[in-house]
């Protein structure tokens, strides 16, 4: 046994009057991880944990704190990858951020964390591709800063994020997945110049949205991409994308468009109203 771990005990067991089985209980409450990587499935299901140290890790294997009710606070340090479900069913958790080590982000690993408010990403993060479905569900996510290199957003990233208000998009953003912010609460949506493509259903049913603008360089208009967002009272766009899916709005909307272009056309035939630009 080296010195710092014989320490270690020493001190654990001054602050717990040498009892073994305080020791473990404080363990289950407050897991601190060694060097290297989380284990798959190491905690999870763990009712009694409060706090996870994960600043050596090194990656976050599948499912190693899905559904562990109590966590509230995750600290990571050099972390380069969280793998699926890793964070999933955390209720408690309000809060995360995220180093710039971070390469990579998988299925739904925050998905289903009813009380996480903020989701920080450093903005020189190495983050380039945003997993399907990682924040589903997460209904109280209000603050989110994405990393000023993120190319994609995965299919059902934010899906019913219903307190989401506002994102401020990368400028390297290509390709927005299927329902990437399906019900999501966002009130107006400048979409950044350099977009190709928005998947289909990808803002459906964001019922408080009143503005959205899309830029001439997406060459692909998914259908219902603006379905069922009530209060949508002008979408904008002053190109003709190459592919413009089926009903991308509804009809109580107005597309703001070049006079005699496609998308002009587009309107027409779908009953939607016009307004010149």
């Amino acid at each position: 046994m080296e010195f710092s771990e014989r320490k270690r005990i020493m001190i654990e067991e001054n602050q717990t009057g040498g009892n073994p089985g305080k020791r473990l209980k404080e363990r289950e409450r407050h897991y601190q991880a060694a060097n290297g990587p989380v284990p798959a499935r190491a905690m999870k299901n763990n009712p009694r944990l409060l706090a996870a140290d994960l600043c050596r890790v090194s990656a976050v294997k599948e499912e190693a704190f899905m559904n562990c009710a109590a966590l509230r606070t995750v600290r990571l340090g050099q972390v380069s990858k969280i793998e699926r479900r890793a964070f999933s069913g955390c209720r408690r958790l309000e809060e995360i951020q995220f180093p710039r080590t971070l390469g990579r982000l998988e299925l739904q690993a925050f998905a289903d964390n009813s009380r996480l408010r903020r989701a920080d990403f450093q903005k020189d993060s190495r983050l380039e591709n945003l997993g399907n479905e990682v924040f589903s569900g997460c209904v109280a996510l209000q603050e989110l800063r994405l990393p000023s290199r993120l190319a994609v957003i995965g299919r059902r990233a934010f899906y019913k994020c219903t307190s989401l208000e506002e994102v401020e998009f990368p400028i390297t953003l290509r390709e927005l997945g299927a329902e990437s912010f399906y019900q999501c609460g966002l009130r107006e949506l400048e979409l950044p110049e350099g977009l190709l493509a928005i998947g289909e259903g990808a803002f459906r049913k964001c019922r408080n949205l009143e503005y959205a603008y899309v830029p001439d360089t997406v060459r692909k208009i998914g259908k219902w991409v603006f379905h069922g967002c009530q209060n949508l009272k002008v979408l904008e766009i002053n190109h003709d994308p190459d592919e413009i899916g089926e009903w991308i709005t509804n009809k109580l909307c107005t597309i703001r468009c070049p006079k005699g272009s496609r998308m002009e056309e587009y309107a027409r035939d779908c009953g939607v109203n016009v307004e010149y630009l």
